[in-house]
């Protein structure tokens, strides 16, 4: 399809003279869901059907009046596509051929999968990747690099691939946190079974937590909040090796942290606020007496 009418049926959708069917079919369903998606974003400052007032300067003496420029819902429809299609060629949907990946920088994001109807909410600076192809067959599965909540509708397999391990469940709400040394999962709904990359299995029950590290599944923990914490800003740890709490540390902060000779092995039990470093470097070293220094993007450590 050529771009301009590309362009013209993307204008006649978000001014509702498609309906979403239509849409889907013009456009397929890689394309529509794309769309769907970065109208979702869009959609979190639309405003009223109103006139909203954008600009009120304040007149002073010997000033041109600055005329009021008003917004109202048809202007919005065309703003709205035009922030779609710029947000297209940016990197946090991108689609190579028959792999499509969502990766997110500084804030979480929610989006639909292809099967219309399961959720993903990405962590900060995390990535999930398909293909294309398996989704079309009824394969539901993608890789995840980072941290993510998963809400899955039911119908089917679904699998989550990481470098440590897979989860796989058939409709549930989970979390899989997946880090250089371990991969942790924490069941909210249903159940689902984690297998390590060494064959090793585990069943999650709802309401449950374990932890991946050093080789073998560790005691299962009850999870006493009923969604991650951090879709509240915050990063929440129970009896946590150090090295797990290190690396979320640099995933959230975009930081490099040296360990040098500190045990990472000590567990570590407690919350950090993800928006202010210094008061996470505190929370986590100094009931340990470790030391740090920050220096630009690295952080040393020292006890």
């Amino acid at each position: 399809m050529e771009k301009d009418q590309e362009n013209e049926l993307l204008n006649k959708w978000l001014s509702r003279e498609l309906s979403d069917e239509e849409a889907r079919g013009a456009l397929g369903d890689d394309d529509f869901l794309k769309y769907q998606q970065i109208v979702a974003e869009v959609d979190r400052w639309i405003p009223d059907n109103d006139p909203v007032i954008f600009d009120s300067k304040v007149v002073t003496s010997g000033e041109k009046e600055t005329p009021v420029r008003k917004l109202n819902f048809t202007t919005y429809l065309s703003i709205a596509a035009s922030v779609a299609l710029l947000l297209i060629a940016t990197i946090w949907f991108v689609t190579l051929g028959d792999q499509n990946s969502y990766e997110t920088t500084a804030e979480a994001k929610e989006f639909l999968l292809p099967d219309g109807a399961s959720k993903v909410t990405l962590a900060p600076f995390s990535k999930v990747t398909w293909e294309a192809k398996d989704w079309k067959s009824g394969s539901r599965s993608l890789s995840l690099s980072g941290k993510a909540l998963f809400d899955v509708e039911k119908g089917g397999s679904f699998e989550v691939f990481t470098p440590i391990g897979d989860v796989e469940v058939l409709g549930t709400v989970f979390e899989v946190q997946e880090f250089s040394e371990g991969m942790n999962v924490a069941c909210f709904e249903g159940k689902v079974r984690a297998t390590a990359h060494d064959d090793q299995a585990v069943i999650v029950n709802a309401g449950e937590g374990i932890l991946y590290y050093e080789g073998t599944w560790e005691d299962k923990i009850n999870l006493t909040d009923q969604l991650p914490s951090w879709l509240s800003n915050e990063s929440k740890f129970v009896n946590a090796p150090l090295v797990q709490v290190i690396r979320t540390l640099e995933k959230q902060y975009k930081v490099r942290i040296e360990t040098g000779k500190t045990n990472t092995n000590r567990r570590f039990t407690g919350t950090f606020p993800n928006n202010d470093l210094n008061a996470a470097l505190k929370i986590v070293f100094v009931p340990f007496g470790i030391t740090y220094n920050l220096d630009g993007e690295t952080i040393s450590l020292k006890e």
